[in-house]
């Protein structure tokens, strides 16, 4: 049976979709992704509370300065970032980071899956489309501790992947197509069940008629089958597979903000989306051979408004 962390109340107070009787309670289960981890892929998703316990909140300094430390480990909660960020003057410079120590390991690897299944939540933020008045987007997003090392991409902590789902907006909704972002626009793009919206390109259902999303070994790409994903050169292809771990993300659904608003009306809600630094350590001196870690989904730009690219 499905379940959501958005009570009823909450879903209630959001249906603020144009048509009447466009049911996000019902919708949101209806279109999540079934997501197929690799199964040599040791760095599994995780949620955001988790993470924050075993992280600690620092300030960059610059190169030649020691950077401070905020909050220890152990300190780091979802009310205390929402509280820094707004107290900050330079919001952008603060980053989490995994100490090092015994756990690194552990939290690097995020959630371990029982029995060939991984239980993790999934935070949506639904919107009216914003280039198509007669569609409704939910954006699946996806939080990994650690983005690894595999072929030539660039390890970093903390890893946001996402997906939408484009679905028409009515009592009845319809999928339409779902837009997957792998490493941005060049490798990204439209899928649909039957190739018609989306240039040919096909998306597969699994038997609930949930869009089905093959995670990448090492870099957590979103793509819609398995084998080698060919890249640009000189980037390696990403790896997908089957046989690994799976993902039901209808089972833990986390809803954001609808609209650009909280779900319930209360910004207090989910503070962590205030946060504007980066969801990892900084690269520099320390770290020459990693890249910085992201900035959270609310700052970024498929959420904040910029549609996805079209189909002209």
């Amino acid at each position: 049976m499905l379940r959501s962390r958005t009570s009823d109340r909450n879903l209630s107070a959001a249906r603020v979709a144009p048509e009447p009787g466009f049911d996000l309670l019902t919708a949101l289960p209806r279109f999540a992704p079934e997501v197929r981890l690799h199964p040599d892929d040791p760095h599994r998703p995780s949620s955001v509370e988790w993470y924050l316990k075993r992280t600690r909140l620092r300030l960059r300094r610059g190169l030649l300065c020691r950077d401070e430390e905020l909050l220890p480990l152990g300190r780091v909660t979802s009310e205390k970032l929402g509280e820094l960020t707004n107290r900050s003057d330079d919001p952008e410079s603060l980053y989490l980071g995994i100490p090092r120590g015994a756990h690194r390991r552990d939290t690097r690897r995020g959630f371990r899956p029982v029995g060939g299944m991984l239980s993790a939540p999934c935070y949506v933020n639904a919107r009216a489309a914003p280039d198509d008045s007669s569609a409704f987007d939910l954006q699946y997003w996806f939080f990994y501790p650690f983005n690894g090392r595999e072929g030539r991409h660039i390890p970093h902590e903390g890893d946001w992947e996402h997906i939408t789902v484009r679905v028409t907006n009515s009592a009845d909704p319809r999928l339409l197509r779902t837009y997957i972002s792998a490493h941005g626009q060049e490798n990204g793009g439209w899928a649909s069940p039957d190739g018609e919206e989306s240039r040919g390109r096909i998306l597969r259902l699994n038997s609930t008629g949930n869009p089905i999303i093959y995670s990448a070994l090492g870099s957590h790409a979103s793509y819609t089958a398995p084998g080698v994903q060919k890249q640009g050169w000189p980037k390696a292809g990403d790896r997908t597979s089957d046989g690994g771990p799976v993902w039901n993300t209808a089972d833990d659904l986390v809803l954001s903000e609808v609209n650009g608003q909280p779900p319930d009306g209360n910004c207090s809600t989910h503070p962590w989306l205030r946060f504007q630094g980066r969801w990892g350590a900084i690269r520099g001196l320390a770290r020459p051979f990693a890249s910085s870690g992201p900035i959270g989904p609310s700052h970024q730009s498929p959420w904040t408004g910029e549609p996805p690219p079209g189909l002209s």
